[in-house]
C-alpha cells in the first residue's frame, strides 16, 4: 500500500481474521494469511500523520473504557447474578428489601399448573402542578391511567408505598438553596415506606451533575455532591431514582408498580393535608366539643382565602376570634400582620363587590 489510510488497514485485518477463522477453509495454514505491507518515508509528515492516526485510536479506546467503569448500571441489572438471572426469567425470583416488609418479586408458591394473574398496575397519582411537564403526557402514552389531584406529599404516588418527588436539574439546585427538599423528604419518609427522589436529566444534555473536575475529596457545603450524601444520611429510607428523561421514568414506574398495589387515590389526597390542618390546631384540650367543631369550620374557611397558608394563618388565629373580625381589619393593619403582597391580596378580596345577576 502506498496510502496508509488506518481505516482501511483495520478492513483489511477483521478481513484476514475472518478467513483465518472460517469453518470453509480448514486448508487455510499460516503462510496463507493475509499480509499488508505498505511504505513510507522515514521522518515524513506521512508517517507523522499515520501515528498521529494510531494516537488517536489509542486514546478513544482508553476514554471508552474508562466511561464505562463510571456508567450507572440499568436497575434491572444491579447486584443480579447469573442465578438470580435465570431464575428471574423463569419467574421463580422471590426476596424483599426495607426489612423484609416490602416484596421484591413475585410469589413462587404459585403451581406452575395454575394460571397466574398478570394483571398490569397502571394508576398514579399525579399532582395538577406537574402537568406543566412533559412527563404526565408521556406517562399516559406510556398506558397509565393518570389520576390528576392536589397532593400535599410528594408529585407522583405509585403505590401505597411508593411516593416520588420529581426534580429537573435546575429545580434540585433551587430546592437544596431553599431548603424546600429537606421538608419534602421528611414528609415522605414520615408517610411512605419506600419514598423516593426522582433526578431527572435532559435527554440532550450530559447525564451528570458535575463535570468530573469539579469533584473533590472533600464535603464542601457549596457542593451539590455534598448536599446529595448529607440528604441520604438525614433519611436512609430515600431512594435516588436517575433517569435519562421522561422515557426512561416510564420505565423506571413501570418497573416499580409491578409487585405492589395499586394507589389509593383518595388515601393519597389526604395524606398530609390533616396534618396540616391538626398542626395548625394546636393541642387546646380545654376547647369542648361544640366549640371545637365550630372552630373547625372557620379554620378551613381561613386556608381557603388567598394568599393564606398555615404559617401566617397561625398568626391570624393569635390576633382575630373569627372571619368577621379579620374582614373588618384596615388596610394598615392586614399588611403588617401578614406581609405587603398577601396583605392587600386579602384586602381587596374582601372588599370585593359583586354583580348581581
Amino acid at each position: 500500500l502506498y496510502d496508509a489510510d488506518i481505516s482501511f488497514i483495520r478492513s483489511i485485518e477483521i478481513h484476514s481474521l475472518s478467513l483465518d477463522g472460517d469453518i470453509n477453509n480448514p486448508s487455510m495454514c499460516k503462510h496463507d494469511q493475509l499480509r499488508v505491507f505498505f511504505m513510507l518515508f522515514e521522518a515524513s509528515s506521512e508517517e507523522k500523520n499515520f501515528l498521529k492516526s494510531l494516537e488517536r485510536e489509542q486514546n478513544s479506546f482508553e476514554r471508552l473504557i474508562a466511561h464505562k467503569k463510571s456508567m450507572p448500571l440499568p436497575v434491572n441489572t444491579i447486584g443480579m447474578t447469573s442465578t438470580q438471572e435465570m431464575q428471574q426469567a423463569s419467574r421463580g425470583i422471590a426476596g424483599s428489601y426495607a426489612g423484609g416488609t416490602l416484596p421484591l418479586s413475585v410469589d413462587t408458591r404459585t403451581g406452575r399448573g395454575k394460571g397466574r394473574k398478570d394483571k398490569e398496575r397502571r394508576d398514579i397519582a399525579v399532582d395538577v402542578r406537574e402537568f406543566r411537564s412533559a412527563l404526565p403526557s408521556i406517562l399516559h402514552q406510556g398506558g397509565m391511567r393518570l389520576a390528576p389531584v392536589t397532593l400535599t406529599v410528594g408529585d407522583f404516588v405509585l403505590s401505597s408505598v411508593h411516593c416520588v418527588e420529581r426534580k429537573s436539574i435546575s429545580d434540585l439546585f433551587g430546592s437544596f438553596a431553599s431548603g424546600r427538599l429537606y421538608t419534602q423528604a421528611e414528609a415522605m419518609s414520615k408517610h411512605y415506606k419506600c419514598p423516593c427522589l426522582l433526578i431527572e436529566f435532559d435527554p440532550g444534555k450530559s447525564f451528570s451533575l458535575l463535570n468530573s473536575n469539579e469533584l473533590g475529596g472533600e464535603i464542601r457545603g457549596d457542593s451539590i455532591c455534598s448536599k446529595m450524601a448529607l440528604l441520604t444520611m438525614h433519611f436512609p429510607k430515600l431512594r435516588l431514582l436517575w433517569s435519562r428523561g421522561p422515557h426512561e421514568t416510564l420505565k423506571i414506574f413501570k418497573a416499580l408498580k409491578q409487585n405492589h398495589d395499586e394507589v389509593d387515590v383518595d388515601k393519597a389526597i389526604e395524606i398530609g393535608s390533616n396534618e396540616s390542618l391538626d398542626a395548625l390546631l394546636g393541642s387546646n384540650e380545654e376547647i369542648d366539643g361544640e366549640e371545637n367543631e365550630i372552630n373547625e369550620a372557620a379554620r378551613d374557611m381561613l386556608l381557603r382565602l388567598p394568599g393564606i397558608n398555615i404559617n401566617n394563618a397561625r398568626k391570624i388565629m393569635n390576633v382575630c376570634d373569627s372571619i368577621a373580625e379579620l374582614a373588618d381589619m384596615p388596610r394598615d393593619q392586614l399588611r403588617a400582620l401578614l406581609g405587603p403582597a398577601t396583605g392587600q391580596k386579602l384586602f381587596t378580596f374582601f372588599r370585593q363587590k359583586f354583580a348581581a345577576s
